[in-house]
């Protein structure tokens, strides 16, 4: 399952949770300001900025479109595959 972790009016985190929106792909959206033992977490991994993505692969911080498009490749090749 994605992960996207998130902080209110963060123009960076709107961008990637709609990306997976328009793409239906599944996320779990989680409010850094309401769950700060989180962010403490991801701040010891070396995230500083957000949103952070974590999959079952990978993780990243900030808007990246690099990685949500190669993320959408997965997916697609998932589907077709089942």
């Amino acid at each position: 399952m994605i992960r996207v972790f998130y902080k209110p009016n963060c123009k960076a985190c709107l961008m990637t949770m709609h990306f997976f929106i328009v793409h239906h792909i599944k996320f779990i959206d989680i409010d850094l300001s309401q769950s700060p033992q989180y962010a403490k977490s991801l701040h010891d991994k070396g995230h500083l900025k957000v949103p952070v993505v974590i999959t079952d692969t990978e993780e990243w911080s900030g808007f990246r479109p690099d990685k949500l498009n190669q993320l959408l490749q997965k997916e697609r090749l998932m589907r077709v595959e089942r």
